[in-house]
């Protein structure tokens, strides 16, 4: 049966001598495996649509245990976050964050928009990196059935804290920008996302460690 799916490639292996395997994090269907046959032989016609954060209609074939990939249109490279190490730091970091709190084939709409919100506007630079990941993380967390508040963390929490987590779910990603807070209200809700990731999901996300080596 051959579907047809929006969406963001949020991870990629290598399989066998020629073939890869993608993990594509779908408007429609979730995230879904799919096997891509031939995608390392330099003369694939897709090739480009084989790597992490490339955001593209896909047609696919449904097998037994995966997908397969019939072919795809680009939407998105997302070419400025891939020539900034920074952004392509905290870019993998969101593709992460969505491949650790979904299931196979979990129909997430709102994580997916989440997510090309986030990458869209980390591409632009419109937003300050810090606040674009805050307010991802924070949307995240509460939408995976988790929440920013006192029980939440061992720690003292300010009030402060919790009216700028409570913004930032409630309002769109623009009106972040709008919001101020000084950097002791930030460094304090990096604390308590930091904590809530940590402790609440079976993995723990690795690729903002790249940031400490910056």
């Amino acid at each position: 049966m051959q579907v047809k799916a929006k969406g963001i490639v949020i991870k990629t292996m290598d399989y066998k001598e020629k073939d890869k395997i993608l993990w594509i994090f779908t408007e429609e269907l979730g995230k879904v495996s799919v096997l891509c046959k031939g995608a390392r032989s330099p003369k694939y016609r897709y090739q480009f649509m084989t790597r992490p954060m490339i955001f593209g209609d896909f047609l696919l074939f449904k097998g037994k245990s995966l997908y397969n990939f019939n072919e795809g249109t680009l939407i998105h490279g997302f070419s400025d976050v891939t020539s900034s190490l920074e952004l392509l730091t905290y870019a993998s970091y969101f593709l992460e964050m969505i491949d650790i709190v979904t299931l196979d084939e979990e129909v997430q709409p709102y994580l997916y928009r989440n997510l090309v919100t986030a990458l869209y506007l980390l591409e632009s630079e419109a937003i300050d990196v810090e606040v674009i990941t805050l307010v991802y993380e924070i949307k995240l967390i509460t939408l995976t059935g988790y929440r920013i508040g006192r029980q939440s963390v061992p720690f003292a929490v300010s009030n402060e804290a919790l009216q700028a987590a409570e913004f930032f779910l409630r309002n769109e990603y623009a009106k972040s920008a709008e919001y101020r807070m000084d950097h002791t209200v930030k460094s304090e809700l990096q604390r308590i996302t930091s904590f809530i990731i940590r402790d609440s999901y079976q993995r723990k996300p690795k690729s903002l460690d790249l940031l400490k080596y910056m």
